[in-house]
């Protein structure tokens, strides 16, 4: 078996073990509900903002518990001293945290009982979990406990996604998505069917989510490189 698939098995474990994915099922199933009920009183653009926060704020904080669990455990000084490098790691968190994302938002998605495209629906979804887990990793890293990071990181998230509302402007100019945060909402507002975009607009759009996603990876790489000695 790969390094990275024992990794991604170890990250899945661990994540059951620590109650994340408990507490993620608790989260979504409350939208759910939240959806089924309220869909045809709330603004198109809303089930697009759920799935949109939910990657990016749930990721972003489950994973900054999650980091802080394992270094009370002394789990990364272990992961130091084995042959695993540190894309093994980034890697895992990645594929775990954003298979969890992109099955939610479909969840999410299902229940708003909207048309749209869920190709593009997950693609937009797995973009914007890499990034905000890829932003989250450095930035958890600053932290040592659990309630720390729970508060301190919130100063660190809000700036970053409150720009996202500015994607609701029609018309929308174009050359705002260069802010990932609002090409990642307009990408997802289209996907869900709660606006329209050209064949232009969502090639353009999923061309900033996925240099956010790519500058991000690079980001938590250099980062974890510090942390881990290679």
């Amino acid at each position: 078996m790969s390094r990275l698939a024992t990794m991604v098995m170890h990250d899945a474990r661990l994540q059951f073990r620590y109650g994340i994915y408990a507490a993620y099922a608790f989260v979504v199933a409350f939208y759910v509900v939240a959806l089924v009920s309220l869909s045809s009183q709330l603004p198109s653009w809303v089930p697009a903002f759920i799935v949109f926060s939910d990657p990016a704020a749930l990721g972003f904080f489950f994973l900054g518990a999650l980091m802080m669990l394992e270094r009370s455990e002394g789990v990364r000084a272990a992961l130091a001293t084995t042959p695993l490098t540190v894309l093994d790691y980034l890697g895992a968190k990645m594929l775990t945290l954003t298979t969890v994302a992109v099955a939610s938002s479909m969840a999410l998605h299902l229940a708003s009982g909207r048309e749209g495209n869920v190709i593009l629906l997950a693609a937009g979804v797995a973009l914007t979990s890499v990034q905000y887990i890829g932003i989250g990793i450095p930035i958890a890293l600053r932290f040592k406990t659990v309630s720390g990071y729970l508060m301190g990181s919130a100063g660190f998230l809000t700036p970053v996604i409150a720009p996202a509302f500015l994607a609701l402007l029609d018309p929308f100019p174009a050359w705002l998505a260069v802010i990932p945060s609002i090409g990642q909402f307009r990408l997802l507002l289209i996907a869900t069917g709660a606006t329209e975009g050209s064949v232009q607009e969502v090639v353009w759009l999923l061309a900033i989510c996925v240099a956010a996603a790519i500058g991000a990876i690079f980001l938590a790489y250099r980062s974890m490189r510090l942390e881990l000695g290679r």
